[in-house]
């Protein structure tokens, strides 16, 4: 028998579907039914250990519309999170868990980890890696987030990927962050070049350019980072490989980024951010490469380098992390060793002359 109350419920839930399906009353009616997904929770757990400490976290990412819908996370001063907490669990019992862990006496304050986790999911854009559902990626990357987040490098961390859609969400009482309508800045700030490449190109070369940058909102200046030794030919680079990369002009856009992204020295000149590459041409012009790579929701940086030079990408940079990190450890245990050696020899002096005697 249908009441009164399941039809209010019905068109709560249409209501509810068509806000996150712009209107759509057939993905809508997709939504409700369980037939349209476009939420990818990133559920992980975590332990760190020299600080006593562990948690839970569940990463929101609306894959359809780019954005993070929403994150929540636990953290407690003990071990107990992520010894019994079961990362293949459906997300909603992780939620439930959250909630029961906030009541209890061990919990610690989350605020500062949704909020790194936030800015460092934007940082590194994780997106494409979250619509593919690469979970090798995400497991490597966001263990490091958390390592930054907490100051050590005693985090191990489990990841695990779970698809639902926005009601979902709603429907369990989790607020969902829109992108605000003004974030996005208002000025043009283009290169003199910019403009002229969105003129009436009368050329292929031009109609390549003008294609491209018909798919921003804002085009910047930018640079590569170079790295002669270890860093990777420009040659070689490809599209969807991420790489350092400098916004030396001071538009407001390039400045709103590097706040965004806190990519500032002491003395408030720019810092390296990480981007995307979109599209990597040969320039025709004169000789080189232009490549334009994602720094920001709708912008990109373009750059023209005009030798094919090693530059520094995400995977190189990690590698170069690695490796120093290495290095400290291996000077650290012979400065260890030494002074294991130099107290032997003081025992052993120190037994000479009370034999001495």
């Amino acid at each position: 028998m249908v009441t009164n109350q399941n039809i209010a419920e019905k068109g709560k839930k249409l209501e509810i579907a068509l806000k996150y399906t712009d209107g759509d009353v057939e993905k809508a009616k997709l939504m409700i039914s369980g037939g349209m997904f476009d939420i990818v929770v990133v559920k992980g757990k975590f332990i760190v250990a020299d600080q006593d400490t562990s948690g839970f976290f569940l990463a929101f990412f609306n894959i359809i519309g780019e954005y993070i819908a929403s994150i929540h996370s636990a953290t407690v001063s003990n071990n107990s999170i992520f010894s019994r907490i079961r990362i293949f669990d459906d997300w909603k019992s992780h939620y439930k868990n959250m909630l029961a862990y906030g009541k209890g006496e061990d919990i610690l304050d989350s605020e500062k980890l949704n909020s790194d986790l936030l800015q460092s999911f934007i940082k590194v854009d994780v997106f494409p890696d979250v619509q593919k559902q690469n979970l090798d990626y995400l497991s490597s990357a966001i263990p490091d987030m958390l390592k930054e987040s907490f100051d050590s490098i005693n985090v191990k961390c489990q990841l695990a990927l779970e698809e639902t859609n926005s009601l979902e969400l709603v429907l369990m009482g989790i607020e969902i962050m829109h992108p605000a309508p003004d974030e996005t800045p208002k000025e043009e700030p283009r290169e003199s070049a910019a403009p002229d490449a969105r003129s009436l190109p009368d050329s292929p070369f031009a109609k390549k350019l003008a294609e491209i940058e018909s798919s921003a909102q804002y085009i910047v200046e930018g640079c590569c980072v170079l790295s002669p030794v270890r860093g990777k030919l420009i040659a070689e680079i490809a599209p969807g490989e991420r790489i350092y990369v400098v916004l030396p002009a001071k538009d407001s856009v390039s400045q709103r980024i590097l706040d965004a992204y806190k990519a500032r020295n002491s003395e408030g000149g720019a810092l390296p951010v990480v981007g995307r590459v979109i599209e990597k041409i040969p320039n025709e012009l004169t000789k080189g490469y232009i490549l334009y790579v994602l720094v920001a929701k709708g912008i990109y940086a373009k750059i023209i380098e005009e030798e094919n030079m090693k530059i520094q990408t995400e995977l190189t940079a990690a590698s170069m992390k690695s490796e120093t990190e290495a290095e400290e450890a291996s000077e650290n245990k012979l400065f260890n060793w030494a002074l294991y050696i130099l107290f032997v020899l003081l025992i052993i002096a120190l037994i000479v002359i009370f034999t001495m005697l």
